[in-house]
């Protein structure tokens, strides 16, 4: 059983996975509040990118319980929280534009379906070409970008509401994802440890945002 994934690391990356999956759901029904479309498209990228880190979350402990490490399982964290946040960034900014009550599904749904596509043919062809890494760099750096401006916009969406603390905390959570990736991870359990703390102080943060952003476009306190 590799070292890395302990028990309790297991746990602890389970729990994790649903308080994050927590927090995408409250941005998708907020979506959902603003407009029925953009509202399907924006929970379809909160069950990608829950999804993905569910099933990782859930790799970890199977490692942990029969020292089984399911590359597959490993592997679905970025093959789709790739698409996941690319459709969530989108349905963010769909909402943020003054005429989203006119928008049509084919206005909301067929670029990024259209891009999420040709993403998916570019990583098996990187993949069966290049092999080794490369096609987990890609997907990474998708996940990057639109994780950012996903972010950004849900940021922006609090200070348009004047939530200055809220948007801080969107950020913070933010940074503290991209100080993460920077870093790397060199395989030890400290470093693991260090990284699924960070990872669970970081996404905490971001559905305790999610949720406080929701009641306020919800009309709440």
């Amino acid at each position: 059983m590799p070292e890395r994934y302990s028990l309790t690391l297991a746990i602890t990356a389970l729990l994790t996975a649903v308080i994050f999956g927590f927090g995408l759901m409250q941005i998708a029904r907020m979506l959902k509040h603003k407009h029925e479309i953009i509202g399907e498209l924006g929970f379809f990228g909160a069950l990608l990118i829950g999804g993905g880190n569910l099933l990782n979350a859930i790799g970890k402990l199977l490692s942990a319980v029969n020292g089984n490490d399911l590359a597959w399982m490993k592997h679905s964290l970025l093959f789709l929280s790739a698409p996941g946040f690319v459709f969530l960034a989108w349905a963010l900014w769909q909402a943020g534009k003054n005429e989203a009550k006119a928008t049509t599904a084919g206005s909301v749904w067929l670029l990024p379906l259209f891009f999420n596509g040709g993403l998916l043919a570019l990583t098996v062809a990187t993949k069966m070409v290049k092999g080794g890494q490369v096609w987990l760099k890609l997907l990474l750096t998708v996940v990057t970008i639109a994780s950012v401006a996903a972010f950004i916009q849900l940021a922006l969406t609090a200070l348009k509401s004047q939530k200055q603390i809220i948007a801080g905390l969107f950020v913070l959570s933010l940074g503290m994802s991209l100080a993460m990736a920077l870093r790397g991870n060199d395989g030890t359990q400290a470093a693991e440890w260090a990284e699924q703390i960070s990872r669970t102080i970081s996404q905490t943060i971001f559905a305790f945002a999610a949720l406080k952003l929701v009641r306020v476009v919800a009309g709440k306190r």
